[in-house]
């Protein structure tokens, strides 16, 4: 028994230790190694596509990062994915003289399973402040679905905005990753039925090679 818990918490050590990009044991307590950090804050630079500003494409290694930091319980490595994200957001926010931050919602039943919305845990760690709507339905993970027409059915009325007062406001809407849009343009539909933004900005770590908004 004392061997076989010693071998798990070699194994858990070494899971732990791991760059989610690389895959390397990282030699220090960080998750992302010195060199892909580096690398990630080289290519960091903050793009976009009309209104849509994003900071990589969601390539092989975006994506194995974004999976560790949300689906295999390394929320801590939120903090160095937000040390990354921090100068580029808080610069779009004063550049567009943002009123509201909006993270993409998650549901009750997502953010239980997963144990935090990943979207809110980066602004926390940020510093950024945000308000929030509502996400009424649980729906399928969006990489589960293979065309543009799916999406917009599994995301369709997927949100409530109960009383947030957007009336001429510039809005801010984080996400992770931006695929078709079909989750933003759900989200920003929902909050024009109560009034009428100044602007509706996006800003997420990765977007998707084929998206078009």
């Amino acid at each position: 028994m004392i061997r076989k818990n010693l071998v798990q918490s070699i194994k858990n050590l070494v899971f732990s230790q791991r760059c989610p990009i690389c895959k390397k044991i990282s030699q220090d307590s960080s998750y992302i190694c010195e060199e892909c950090y580096f690398t990630l804050r080289k290519k960091g630079k903050i793009k976009n596509i009309e209104n849509y500003y994003y900071l990589y494409y969601y390539n092989d290694e975006i994506k194995r990062l974004i999976a560790d930091f949300k689906l295999k319980n390394r929320k801590s490595l939120g903090k160095e994915i937000s040390s990354i994200i921090k100068s580029p957001l808080t610069d779009l926010i004063l550049e567009k003289e943002i009123d509201i931050v909006l993270p993409v919602p998650i549901s009750k039943e997502r953010e239980k399973e997963r144990g935090f919305n990943q979207v809110e845990e980066l602004l926390d760690n940020c510093g950024v402040k945000y308000q929030k709507i509502e996400r009424e339905k649980n729906t399928k993970h969006m990489y589960e679905l293979l065309n543009s027409g799916s999406r917009k059915e599994n995301i369709y009325n997927a949100f409530r905005n109960r009383g947030l007062d957007i009336e001429g406001k510039n809005i801010l809407i984080v996400d992770d990753i931006v695929t078709t849009g079909s989750t933003i343009k759900e989200m920003a539909k929902e909050i024009k039925k109560v009034g009428t933004p100044n602007n509706i900005y996006v800003f997420s770590l990765a977007v998707s090679k084929i998206f078009k908004p």
